[in-house]
């Protein structure tokens, strides 16, 4: 629902710093030979760091990998990861198993007394949830984090993702638990393909708290993300605010605006302060990943012609 931009190069490196402090070079020449023999041969092309690259491999660069796997060597990876079981969930090599653990404790490890964990999700600029808009997700402490950190490609079926930085990406505990549960293909906050603002809109149907029904409209596959996280269901509950927004809507005239003037007397309001009063500042795209509720607000605003 709120797209996220790449993280700066600052913190790139803070991460990369981070995580190769906790994973031995020997260990990171083991990783990099075992899945070349099932990644795109292309993935470390022209490389001079690969464990960098795959520490900072873009989400699209994780998405040709993930469906390059699935369709050409998802065998090849489950033999390198995986001792061999007729379980659904075969215990990780010992070196898969290291990576896969590697990632809370990287997670949870302190720079000048702030986790990484708290640093990734303020250098996300995020004080919602991208999934949702409806949870905050700030941080409560330097080394209490507000928010989980989804593995947006399951780190339990794709160990070799565990670390991923784009992998990573900072929700509410509620869409991280759904989305966990769940075997669609989701899209995710970091994907620039998608037209967020658009792609996902919120309109509604109903004109009392009876009949009321908040609906979400999807395009660009982002249903799986409103159907498999549960959030048409989640935004029913905030009915209140939509109705309380037209009642306000139907008030809202002239007439009541010549009154308002009228009881301000010498004040002498214009008509666009006079609107900020009674419907709070206009909402723009910037403020989505700072407030709950804005995204749904922002469209029912255009629907309602309270804002251009």
């Amino acid at each position: 629902m709120i797209q996220i931009q790449n993280y700066s190069e600052k913190f790139e490196s803070e991460y990369r710093k981070a995580v190769i402090d906790k994973i031995p070079t020997p260990c990171q020449k083991l990783i990099l030979k075992s899945c070349k023999k099932y990644l795109p041969t292309n993935f470390f092309d022209e490389s001079s760091d690969e464990f960098k690259t795959l520490l900072l491999a873009p989400l699209q660069k994780l998405k040709e990998a993930y469906s390059f796997i699935n369709e050409n060597s998802l065998e090849i990876m489950n033999k390198e990861s995986f001792i061999k079981s007729d379980k659904n969930n075969p215990p990780m090599k010992k070196l898969y198993k290291k990576l896969h653990d590697s990632y809370s404790i990287i997670a949870n490890s302190e720079v000048n007394k702030v986790s990484v964990r708290v640093r990734l999700v303020r250098s996300s600029g995020l004080n919602v949830c991208p999934y949702c808009n409806r949870d905050y997700i700030n941080c409560r402490a330097d080394n209490v984090a507000g928010a989980q950190l989804d593995h947006f490609f399951n780190k339990a079926k794709f160990p070799l993702f565990s670390i991923c930085l784009y992998n990573l990406i900072p929700v509410c505990g509620n869409c991280n638990r759904i989305k966990g549960a769940q075997k669609l293909e989701f899209s995710s906050p970091f994907d620039s393909s998608i037209n967020w603002i658009n792609d996902i809109t919120f309109t509604y149907d109903g004109t009392t708290s009876d009949d009321m029904k908040i609906i979400v409209k999807t395009e660009s596959g982002t249903e799986h993300n409103i159907a498999g996280m549960r959030i048409r269901e989640a935004y029913q509950i905030h009915s209140t605010e939509v109705l309380e927004l037209i009642e306000k809507k139907q008030m809202y005239n002239n007439t009541q605006n010549e009154e308002i003037q009228k009881v301000l007397g010498k004040i002498n309001l214009s008509d666009s302060e006079i609107k900020k009063i009674i419907f709070g500042p206009e909402i723009t795209e910037d403020q989505f990943k700072n407030k709950p509720l804005t995204k749904m607000m922002y469209d029912l605003h255009k629907e309602l012609k309270i804002y251009p």
